[in-house]
């Protein structure tokens, strides 16, 4: 019994608050009366009820809540109405209101059912008298929690039914138990109305107060009644106007509903007419006296038919229920008025005139009580809800007035002005972050403001570049934009200048002679006179003051010739400062053109303090660190060497970056002195980063000939030579940088010892089998013998491998034309090497090993500025060695065969060559125009004089002179020269046999400068070491070096010898392509890897061959392999454009398909690529099923760029890499790790291929934040820089990855040069339509390029679409150019034989000689159409892979015979 009081009690409590939560939510009794918030569709838009919220499907305890969560009532804090009041809120507003609504109608809902149980005991007899007292008990008041405002018990609960009854749906079950329930409390309010005027005595005064709040509520009952008669007449005529499958599932629901809708109208009509019989003057006084007749009407036909039951015609009790909807009082009176926040319904008496009498106004006022009841139901919840934080605060004020609380106030004082300091230290740093990402934006913005803007610079100048190729080679000349055309150090002029000078200073002594003669003539005794004289002299002076000559009398008006005008001083000074300056400039200008890029992630900020003495590495701080970036070891003496500077300070090892802080000065390494800036305190100290993850070697290098430096070389092929203070550091750092660094990509060998490093790389043995050629070779042995070119002073050096310079022609295999490689260079020449040893035996005196031969060497600083004169930086380093000026004429390097000639005469002239001797054809140009002079026999020094043989061009010379390096006799005899240079003849006994004797300090270890105590002696050592070479690092002490294998097992390339007999065309049987074959379509790619050939079709399909001369077949052996067909030919531009057909899946069943006509050259024709990995060169790979080929292919609707595997042809990822617009052209590099996009947008795109380290290594920064946030999954390539330069679509593009170049070309006809691993812009040409001359600019009325090809020497091909061919050299040069006649389809090199094939609509293959584009034979192929694709297999190039227009592949071939 307690437990039921318990829970009786806790219903009640929930009552209330249930009311308080809709009343405050703006559904209180007179918030119902207003209309305008109910739903007006038919259908609601949260349940899907007919005019109305269905709840058939609720179940108690669970969908309250839910109901709670989803109309998000925690948001509430507002419930009235008039938040979203008016006749049409806005539609945020209105659903808001729509889920506070469902969610008050499900927690009434709630609420009394729980309380059903309790109000309405099924054992309960409701004749006895424990009936009625169960009834009463509802007349008690609410929980004194919730305060008197909402009256009896039973009055909430007919506050929670008129809830139901405004917004359930009409013919909904739950609809018609609130009708039900509505009834029985509305006969409860009548019954305790009665009971009420028995306990008055009548209409008393206290009976009106008792009676007055139930009658309020009697009047809300039949309102919302009426309002509930007009919604059911609405349903009833939406119901059977509409089909039955419009709101229901069969026709039984429907008829259910209807049953359930007249029920429910029943019901209401009960409740109605109860009111009219019970408070019949309530209504009377409350209702307009036209609405009071119309209901009296209404119910009256209702009595009158009850009362007649046995008539003739009774209507049915359905027809009853529709005549008492279609009566004037439940069809009319819908409309309300609104006073601010009141809303009065049409029939509440509000003075309305009816038949010439005013009604009264007690149903306005009933209105406003009922208003005014519901705001204080709102006022006593939130009061009550708020009690308990007001009593929290009460407390807390009187705990906060004790002693206790001000000692933890004055403690708290103190944390927040601890805190606040804090705060302020934070807010600080904060600001310098974003004061540094402010300025590192700013920088990235300059920088790339710049790489956008460069395309567009014209009439630039050309200097070398720090880096290198990947094969070590300085090819390409950067844009020089210090440029200095060295006009003032002309050699004739400064001699001009200093005879002026001589005769100026002969000149001025005589002045002094003559003035002093004349002062001592002038000695007299004072006089009047004397002294008006001199007055007279003081104002001829003062009118002619500051002038340095003589004054009319012959007098120097002076009188002291050391002090001049001021302001001539001033100017002079600033005239030489600003001299000093500009030198200044011009020697840092390579160091700061090439650091630009390396430095734009370093942060300038006055908010940093350099002189921290918190943070000693403050200055590190500077740059933006890497997550997890640790500290590992920091140097406090170390030097940067570079060609033209060097650097002091100290060197910061991270685990991942290097860090290097400038403390000293920059000195210039030919003049040893410091540079002058505007500061004139040197040039300002630059702080350098280098992230580890880009370094990929580390070499030891020699520095004043003792070991205590090294060299990192980095991804871009960024040079860095490092010095430190002694061998141990060096070891130390070189140790730290392997076992406590994360640098992926490095691949040199532990050993720092040049000979283990040898020994360890196997280069001689791939030299001897013939893998790598006599250059790479030499300058592999120049790098690991510690030769570098960032020290001039340890240049590569490379042997004279001709001696002869004066024949029209050459025959390289001729050994006469070539010089002795056994011997060195001065004893080349016997009568010299004579005169040599004689000297030699004369040095008795001297020590046995300071005894030399030569005086000079073959390796010098002057040798190497002798050689490249005529580019920069090297003709600013030559002026400053020639202390200002040019070198005399007559000394420079001017004409070849001369230099050869001085080489092999003078006795102290025994230089051997540079690598850009057979790389690098500017060298003998001087394509600056500097002041070179003549010569004193008037012969012009501007461009060296090359051999006959060369024709003039310097770009043949470097042709020829490189074929004569990998000529046969050089092949086989250049282990002789190594032995000299490198080997076991550099020193000791064998050196003196073979004459290779020179200076002793030339040698590593002949002398410690660090025990040299005199200071003289010292700086002769280091000057003589700086200035008259150093010998390499010996790399074979004891042994000779083993010579090259012969040429007898080499295979030669097809077009070695080019010869139209010796050539044949062979079309195979078994293909899969071809006319009546499965697959159609051109041929529209080919690729070779080993003895695999891949044949791209156009319409997607995938084959490859078995193509090689095993097996003893003839001429080969030719077998096909697998076919695949790619995904994506349906998303193909060149399939729609084309209007080819769909290529079915089963292709390898032989089924055969019409061929349509395909246009090579339609604008949407698919391109595509393949990447054998990162170890295709090597060509190894037997089976293509052993291998994951990735496959690329654009030219989609989408833009985008397929990637495939060969094993598996379904498009693996799909991505266009930021280009806006199609991708147009794709090439991927011969080692399968770079690929180049160019598309409509006029950028081209540098891609990594399936190698994360190396795409870390060089990706752009502005590329990692704009695009490279998120990679796509499972992508295999990733983008790393964004090329400028074009106007137009790319319509074509070559790279060539051992030259770090792509070469690409737009529809405008603009051909623009970058590099691909920087990303750097070089150069850009066209071809002018009119003049058809090249001129140097990236956009203009240029001829349109339509294929290229690109040679690893250093120049490329473009054919153009007037049927000509251009060879252009990668410097801007046009070398040779030819009309064909033809549209090429298809362009390829064969780098080993220096032939071009073209194929194009003819249907013919070409051979052309490179470097003249004169035809050697041709391959008629035209039987299958048009040439769409060509291909050498690799390695060797023997075979020549010819595809043609309609499938057929046709395989070139030397004759067996």
């Amino acid at each position: 019994m307690g437990s039921a009081v318990k829970q009786w009690r806790c219903l009640r409590h929930l009552t209330a608050l249930t009311v308080a939560v809709v009343t405050e939510s703006g559904f209180g009794i007179v918030q119902l009366f207003d209309y305008r918030n109910h739903d007006a569709s038919a259908v609601d838009g949260i349940t899907g009820g007919m005019h109305g919220i269905r709840l058939d499907n609720l179940v108690s305890g669970v969908n309250a809540f839910e109901a709670l969560v989803g109309a998000r009532l925690h948001c509430i804090t507002d419930g009235s109405a008039g938040e979203d009041g008016g006749p049409n809120p806005p539609p945020g507003r209105r659903r808001r209101r729509d889920r506070r609504r469902h969610c008050c109608v499900v927690l009434a809902s709630q609420a009394l059912a729980l309380l059903d149980s309790f109000i309405f005991p099924d054992a309960l007899d409701a004749s006895r008298a424990a009936s009625r007292l169960h009834g009463l008990a509802l007349v008690r008041g609410a929980e004194p929690r919730l305060g008197p405002s909402q009256g009896t018990l039973l009055a909430s609960l007919v506050r929670l039914s008129l809830v139901l009854l405004a917004y359930l749906e009409p013919c909904s079950v739950r609809f018609l138990q609130a009708c039900s329930r509505l009834r029985c409390f509305l006969h409860w309010v009548l019954e305790i109305l009665r009971e009420s005027v028995a306990l008055g005595g009548g209409y008393s005064k206290a009976f009106h107060d008792l009676t007055a709040p139930l009658d309020r509520i009697v009047l809300a009952i039949v309102l919302q009644c009426h309002r509930a008669l007009t919604r059911c007449s609405a349903v009833l005529v939406e119901m059977e106007s509409s089909p039955w499958n419009k709101y229901f599932t069969d026709v039984e629901s429907r008829r259910r509903g209807q049953r359930r809708l007249f029920r429910a109208i029943l019901e209401l009509r009960e409740i109605v007419t109860a009111v009219w019989r019970g408070r019949n003057e309530v209504l009377r006084a409350s209702l307009a006296p036209n609405a009071f007749e119309a209901l009296g009407r209404g119910l009256e036909e209702v009595t009158s038919t009850n009362a007649n039951p046995k008539s003739s015609d009774p209507p049915s009790k359905e027809a009853s229920l529709r005549s008492f909807l279609e009566n004037d009082w439940v069809s009319g009176f819908h409309d309300v008025e609104v006073e601010g926040d009141l809303v009065i319904p049409e029939q509440i008496a509000n003075v309305q005139i009816h038949e010439g009498q005013a009604s009264s106004m007690i149903g306005r006022q009933a209105i406003e009580k009922l208003a005014l009841e519901s705001a204080a139901i709102v006022r006593d919840y939130s009061s009550l809800l708020n009690a308990p934080f007001a009593a929290y605060c009460e407390s807390q004020r009187r705990w906060a007035e004790t002693d206790a609380v001000r000692d933890r106030e004055y403690e708290g004082d103190v944390s927040v002005k601890l805190l606040s300091t804090k705060h302020g230290t934070d807010a600080s740093d904060q600001r310098k972050s974003m004061s540094a990402r402010l300025v590192l934006a700013a920088q990235r913005e300059a920088q790339i403001s710049q790489q956008v803007e460069n395309p567009w610079v014209q009439g630039r100048h050309w200097a070398f570049t720090s880096q290198t190729d990947l094969l070590y080679r300085r090819i390409i000349l950067r844009p020089n934009d210090d440029f200095n055309d060295h006009a003032e150090a002309s050699y004739e002029l400064t001699l001009g200048k200093e005879r002026e000078t001589a005769q100026r200073e002969e000149e001025e002594r005589v002045k002094r002679e003559m003035a002093e003669a004349v002062l001592r003539a002038a000695i007299v005794p004072y006089s009047e006179a004397d002294d008006e004289d001199v007055d007279d002299e003081d104002v001829d002076k003062s009118d002619h003051e500051g002038f340095l000559g003589w004054d009319a009398d012959g007098v120097d008006g002076s009188l002291d010739l050391s002090k001049g005008n001021p302001d001539d001083d001033a100017q002079a000074t600033k005239e030489s400062d600003e001299k000093e300056n500009k030198e200044g400039n011009e020697s840092l200008g390579e160091a700061s053109n090439e650091e630009a890029e390396a430095e734009w992630d370093q942060i300038d900020s006055a908010d940093f303090d350099e002189k921290s003495e918190l943070d000693p590495f403050a200055w590190a701080r500077r740059f933006m660190w890497s997550e997890g970036e640790q500290f590992v070891q920091n140097f406090d003496s170390v030097v940067i060497v570079s060609l033209r500077t060097t650097r002091s300070g100290a060197l910061l090892l991270t685990s991942h970056s290097l860090y290097f802080h400038q403390t000293g000065d920059t000195m210039d390494v030919m003049t040893k002195e410091k540079l002058a800036t505007n500061g004139k305190s040197g040039p300002p100290r630059q702080d350098k980063k280098w992230k580890l993850n880009r370094l990929t070697d580390v070499h030891g290098r020699r520095h004043m000939l003792k070991a205590q430096g090294l060299e990192l070389f980095f991804a871009n092929m960024e040079g860095v030579f490092l010095t430190f203070n002694g061998s141990k550091e060096r070891d130390l750092f070189h140790s730290k940088l392997r076992s406590n660094c994360q640098a992926p990509l490095l691949r040199s060998f532990k050993s720092l010892n040049p000979r283990v490093v040898f020994k360890k790389s196997r280069l001689s043995e791939l030299w001897q089998k013939r893998k790598i050629s006599n250059f790479q070779y030499i300058m592999a042995l120049n790098l690991m013998a510690g030769r570098t070119f960032n020290d001039l002073t340890q240049y590569p050096v490379f042997p004279w491998v001709l001696a002869d310079y004066t024949s029209e022609t050459l025959d390289l295999s001729d050994p006469t034309i070539y010089r002795d490689l056994s011997k060195p260079v001065g004893a080349l020449n016997s009568d010299r090497l004579a005169q040599l040893l004689e000297r030699y035996d004369d040095l008795d005196g001297f020590p046995e090993e300071e005894k030399f031969i030569y005086g000079s060497h073959y390796s010098s600083p002057g040798v190497v500025l002798h050689y490249l004169i005529r580019q920069e930086p090297y003709t600013s380093m030559h002026i400053a060695l020639q202390s200002g000026r040019f070198d005399c004429p007559d000394r420079l390097f001017f004409d070849v065969s001369g230099c050869w000639r001085s080489c092999n005469t003078s006795t102290s002239d025994v230089k051997e060559l540079i690598p850009e001797f057979f790389s690098c054809p500017e060298i003998f140009m001087n394509t600056n125009d500097f002041p070179l002079g003549q010569t004193q026999e008037k012969i012009s020094t501007d461009n060296v004089k090359l051999p006959p043989w060369a024709h003039g061009s310097p770009h043949e010379f470097i042709r020829i002179h490189r074929l004569a390096l990998e000529s046969e006799y050089v092949s086989n005899n250049l282990h002789h020269w190594i032995d000299l240079i490198f080997g076991y003849k550099q020193r000791g006994p064998a050196a003196l046999e073979a004459h290779n004797v020179f200076h002793y300090l030339s040698y590593e270890g002949s002398v410690d400068i660090d025990k040299v105590t005199d200071e003289v002696e010292k700086n002769a050592i280091e000057g003589h070491i700086q200035n008259f070479g150093q010998t390499p690092s010996q790399l074979i002490a004891k042994e000779a070096h083993p010579s090259r294998s012969l040429d007898e097992g080499e295979a030669k390339p097809l077009f070695k010898d080019i010869c139209l007999e010796e050539l044949r065309c062979n079309t195979p049987n078994k293909q899969f392509g071809g006319p009546g074959k499965s697959i159609i379509g051109a041929i529209v790619s080919i690729y070779s890897f080993g003895d695999t050939i891949f044949l791209f079709h156009r319409d997607f399909a995938l084959c490859s061959y078995k193509l090689s001369r095993a097996r003893g077949a003839v001429p080969f052996y030719f077998k096909h392999d697998k076919v695949r067909l790619l995904e994506g030919e349906q998303a193909s531009l060149s399939n729609s454009l084309n209007g080819r057909e769909t290529i079915p899946m089963d292709i390898a069943n032989g089924d055969t398909h019409d061929s349509h006509d395909i246009d090579e050259e339609s604008p949407g024709s698919v391109s595509f690529a393949i990447s054998f990995g990162l170890n295709s060169s090597s060509g190894s790979g037997n089976s293509s099923s052993d291998l994951s080929h990735v496959i690329f292919s654009c030219g989609y609707f989408d833009t985008c760029l397929k990637t495939h595997i060969f094993d598996s042809p379904g498009v693996q990822s799909s991505q266009n890499g930021g280009h806006r617009g199609q991708i147009n052209c794709i090439e991927v590099s011969d080692e399968g790790e770079i690929m180049v996009t160019g598309g409509d947008d006029g950028t081209c795109r540098i891609w990594v291929v399936d190698h994360d380290e190396l795409s870390a290594a060089i990706t752009d920064g502005f590329v990692k934040s704009s695009m490279g946030k998120e990679r796509i999954e499972d992508s295999r390539c990733f983008v790393s820089h964004v090329l400028f330069g074009h106007l137009t679509p790319v319509c074509c593009v070559a790279m060539c990855a051992k030259l770090d170049v792509v070469v690409s070309a737009s529809r405008d006809g603009s051909i623009c040069v970058h590099n691909i691993r920087s990303g750097k812009f070089i150069r850009s040409l066209h071809i002018d339509a009119r003049t058809k001359e090249m001129r140097e600019s990236c956009a203009g009325n240029g001829i349109a390029v339509r294929k290229l090809a690109i040679h690893t020497d250093g120049f490329f091909v473009a054919h153009f679409g007037d049927g000509s061919l251009y060879v252009i050299s990668i410097n801007g040069r046009r070398l040779c150019n030819a009309q064909i006649g033809e549209q090429l389809n298809a362009m390829i090199i064969c780098p080993k034989s220096g032939a071009l094939i073209t194929g194009g609509g003819k249907g013919l293959a070409r051979i052309w000689k490179l470097h003249d584009l004169s035809l050697q034979c041709t391959l008629d192929v035209k039987k299958h159409g048009a040439v769409t694709s060509l291909a050498l297999t690799r390695p060797g190039s023997q075979f020549l892979c010819i595809g043609s227009k309609n499938g057929v592949l046709t395989i070139g071939s030397s004759n067996p015979s």
